[in-house]
C-alpha cells in the first residue's frame, strides 16, 4: 500500500512538472517550446548580432546559398531570386524575404543547421490576416507564449517568458510562408501590435529563427530526483527490517 501511494505521488509530480512548463531556456542561445515542440533562437535579432562580429557574414550567406533563393514564380521573378548585398541591412538586422530565407538556411546554432523562419498555417487563406491569429508560429508566440495583447507592442505588454529572449524588435518579422494567391508576397507578423498580414518580399523586415523539436535531453526536475532518492531510502529501510 505504501509503495503504491509513493508511485502515484511520483507520477503526479512528474505530470504536474510537465504541464507547468511551456518555454524553457536551453543555455543562453535557445528557448524550447514544449507545447509546440519547437526551439526558438533566444536572440530575436540574431542576424544583426552576428553581422556586428563578422564583417564577411553577408558574403558567406550568399555563397552558402549558391547566390540564389528559389521561390514560387511571380511578377517579380521567374522562381529564382539572385541574392545581393542589397537583400541585407547589417546595421539594424533587417532583410528582404529572400535575404532572411538565405540567412536561416546558412544559420548554425547550438550544433543544429535546420533553422528556418517561422511558418504560417493555411497560407492560402486571406482570412489569416488580422489580430488574435494564433495558427502561425509567430502568432502563437506573441499571444499564447509571451502574453501579447492585440494592438499593443510586445515590448510593453508581455509575461515573464519575454525575459527568456533578447533583442525583440518593436517592428515586423518575416514568416517563411509565401502568400499563395500572390506569390510575390509572404506572410508577416507585427510585434508592435500583434497584426498578421502579407506583403511584398522585397521590403526589409526582421527575422527570428526557429527549428523543429528540442535541442537537449530534458532532465527530470530536481523535485523528482529528491522524491526518487527518498523512495529508494524507504525501500532500503524496509529491506533492512526483513533481515
Amino acid at each position: 500500500m505504501g509503495n503504491r501511494f509513493l508511485t502515484i505521488a511520483l507520477l503526479s509530480l512528474i505530470t504536474s512538472s510537465a504541464v507547468q512548463a511551456a518555454l524553457i531556456a536551453r543555455g543562453t542561445d535557445m528557448v524550447y517550446d514544449d507545447v509546440n515542440n519547437i526551439t526558438w533562437a533566444s536572440d530575436a535579432n540574431l542576424f544583426q548580432t552576428q553581422a556586428a562580429s563578422n564583417p564577411n557574414l553577408v558574403s558567406e550567406i550568399i555563397t552558402a546559398n549558391g547566390g540564389v533563393i528559389h521561390d514560387t514564380p511571380s511578377f517579380y521573378d521567374n522562381g529564382t531570386h539572385t541574392l545581393t548585398t542589397g537583400d541585407f541591412i547589417t546595421s539594424d538586422g533587417r532583410m528582404t524575404w529572400w535575404g532572411a530565407q538565405a540567412w536561416a538556411n546558412h544559420l548554425s546554432l547550438g550544433g543544429y543547421t535546420d533553422w528556418t523562419l517561422p511558418s504560417t498555417a493555411d497560407a492560402t487563406n486571406p482570412n489569416n490576416q488580422g489580430y488574435n491569429i494564433t495558427t502561425s508560429q509567430m502568432g502563437d508566440l506573441f499571444y499564447n507564449q509571451l502574453g501579447g495583447v492585440a494592438d499593443t507592442s510586445i515590448t510593453t505588454t508581455h509575461n515573464a517568458n519575454y525575459n527568456l529572449f533578447s533583442n525583440v524588435q518593436d517592428s515586423v518579422y518575416w514568416s517563411s510562408s509565401e502568400y499563395a494567391p500572390l506569390p510575390g508576397s509572404a506572410w508577416l507578423f507585427r510585434t508592435y501590435n500583434g497584426y498578421q498580414y502579407y506583403f511584398y518580399k522585397g521590403f526589409q523586415f526582421y527575422a527570428w529563427a526557429v527549428r523543429p523539436g528540442d535541442v537537449a535531453a530534458v532532465p527530470l526536475p530536481g523535485a523528482v530526483w529528491l522524491f526518487l532518492s527518498g523512495l529508494g531510502l524507504v525501500s532500503f529501510k524496509r529491506k533492512l527490517k526483513k533481515i
